[in-house]
């Protein structure tokens, strides 16, 4: 198992994430961080999608809790750290019901 990090600690102390445990479905295949979004309950940022599959470089995995169970959706770094708690939220939302 390689050491996948694709977000660098600039980006984590900036947005104030909070390193927990992987959510994915294979922990074990999953090579990358998962990070709780700080000040949003069930919101997280990941360095691979739910399954433990690799996403680009570039990009991380939003994860939340949708109405069918947790869910997420692939955006790239620099939307991430551009992105207010607001932001996020409005993402979340808009995603949630698939």
């Amino acid at each position: 198992m390689t050491n996948n990090c694709k977000i660098d600690d600039e980006t984590i102390l900036q947005l104030g994430l909070l390193q927990v445990d992987p959510l994915s479905a294979n922990p074990g295949i999953c090579t990358g961080r998962t990070f709780a979004y700080p000040n949003l309950e069930n919101v997280y940022i990941m360095e691979c999608d739910l399954y433990g599959n690799d996403i680009p470089a570039d990009h991380c995995f939003l994860a939340f809790n949708g109405h069918h169970g947790l869910m997420g959706k692939n955006i790239k770094l620099d939307k991430l750290k551009q992105s207010g708690k607001e932001d996020i939220q409005e993402m979340v939302h808009s995603n949630e019901e698939g």
